[in-house]
């Protein structure tokens, strides 16, 4: 049986430290939803078709630099594809599915791709995590705790 921790919240608001400590913490996969579309728009300024590129995605694809405000464009423009967006939910949904366990972080992780899960988690800024909200190394200790909510679906 998989487990898979899905780790839900705004932007900014810690989903990305979080999942990546629980991540190795327990000796799971890792998936920054974030950067699906991103890979997606990198494989389309490579000169690929946007479908394909979303149904061929590997977590490979996900590497190098993917924050360029060329790739955020690309990646506008390609979420706007019912057949890309629906390739990539797809995605989600194998990877989290991994056998020996599986944290996404992103919006709508507990409500659209994991959302038979029988618990989930929000990432939520706490008054004391710092002026944008964010958790960050240089957080006040036991932020993270306060930060955290979890419930049961």
């Amino acid at each position: 049986m998989s487990f898979t921790v899905a780790i839900d919240g705004p932007a900014a608001a810690g989903k990305g430290t979080i999942s990546k400590a629980v991540a190795v913490h327990f000796g799971f996969a890792h998936l920054d939803t974030g950067l699906l579309y991103r890979a997606v728009g990198a494989k389309v300024l490579a000169g690929g078709d946007p479908v394909e590129a979303a149904k061929t995605l590997t977590t490979g694809d996900m590497q190098g630099d993917l924050r360029t405000p060329e790739v955020a464009q690309a990646a506008s423009r390609v979420a706007v594809l019912a057949d890309v967006r629906a390739a990539l939910v797809e995605f989600q949904r194998s990877f989290a599915a991994q056998g020996d366990g599986a944290v996404l972080d992103g919006r709508d992780i507990g409500t659209v791709i994991c959302r038979m899960r029988r618990s989930n988690c929000s990432s939520q800024p706490a008054p004391t995590c710092g002026p944008s909200g964010a958790i960050s190394s240089s957080a006040p200790k036991g932020c993270l705790i306060r930060a955290m909510r979890f419930w049961r679906m």
